[in-house]
């Protein structure tokens, strides 16, 4: 069974299927916390009782979004949140607050800290300028109309962000107590390691209700304390040498690598 862009229910998948995901997920769990637990970076202590640091979260999904490299993402957030720049009073002069701590950067790192997807930012910064005040707050939808609601909304008024919605709903997962299934991140690495268990049939741009449908999914047949990071970490550390065609140890049959022999025989 291969979950690409239709709703699945768990009993359509046999029960070698199941058993199958479930050693998947076991070993690179496993891995997991012999091999990346230790050193994860994705520890944090938001008050989720107070609306900036609600405001934070999903800033810093927008930072993880339009930031390929992590660890910059992160580094830019931590050092916008220590100028004091991350509070909804600070949000109509954002834009040059965050070019004045790229270039502070820029001076200290003697790197570029030129973004491709600034513009996604700022815009998305001006959005939340609306959705967070004195009186509003947008995850008020989450008690309101439910979290998928809170997904959708935010995915129309955010400028590019999709998947890293799905790191906003596991960050406040334990204070608005949002279900598992709405937890996974489907970003590019996890979408990859899935497809080369064959969990996904194809690879391709997936809309936000397919997104959705993978994290659903994920939580269903490879669920674990830790969500998607182990499948990212996977990916990111073995399965992106093994397409490049480097040997890496590893000891998942992998569906895509069986299909391409195949062809190639």
């Amino acid at each position: 069974m291969n979950f690409s862009t239709e709703a699945h229910l768990s009993s359509e998948v046999n029960y070698s299927e199941k058993h199958r995901y479930s050693r998947i997920r076991d070993l690179v769990v496993e891995w997991y916390e012999k091999n990346c637990l230790q050193d994860e970076n994705e520890s944090f202590a938001f008050d989720l009782s107070k609306k900036e640091d609600r405001l934070k979260v999903i800033m810093l999904g927008v930072f993880y979004n339009c930031i390929f490299q992590e660890t910059k993402a992160l580094r830019l957030f931590k050092e916008m949140e220590k100028a004091g720049y991350l509070n909804y009073q600070e949000l109509t002069n954002f834009e040059n607050n965050l070019k004045h701590v790229m270039r502070n950067l820029e001076r200290q790192t003697v790197k570029s800290w030129r973004i491709l997807k600034i513009q996604n930012i700022i815009d998305s910064a001006k959005a939340l300028e609306e959705l967070f005040s004195e009186k509003d707050d947008v995850t008020d939808i989450i008690e309101r109309e439910g979290v998928e609601s809170f997904i959708k909304y935010l995915y129309k008024e955010l400028r590019g962000t999709k998947a890293k919605l799905m790191w906003i709903c596991r960050e406040c997962k334990n204070h608005f107590q949002i279900p598992e299934a709405y937890c996974y991140v489907p970003d590019s690495h996890v979408n990859k390691f899935l497809y080369n268990i064959g969990f996904l049939e194809n690879l391709k741009v997936f809309s936000l209700e397919e997104c959705l449908q993978i994290s659903k999914n994920m939580s269903l047949l490879l669920g674990n304390k830790y969500f998607d990071l182990p499948y990212m970490r996977y990916h990111q550390k073995k399965c992106r040498s093994c397409e490049k065609g480097r040997k890496v140890e590893c000891q998942i049959e992998c569906e895509s690598t069986n299909q391409k022999t195949k062809q190639s025989s």
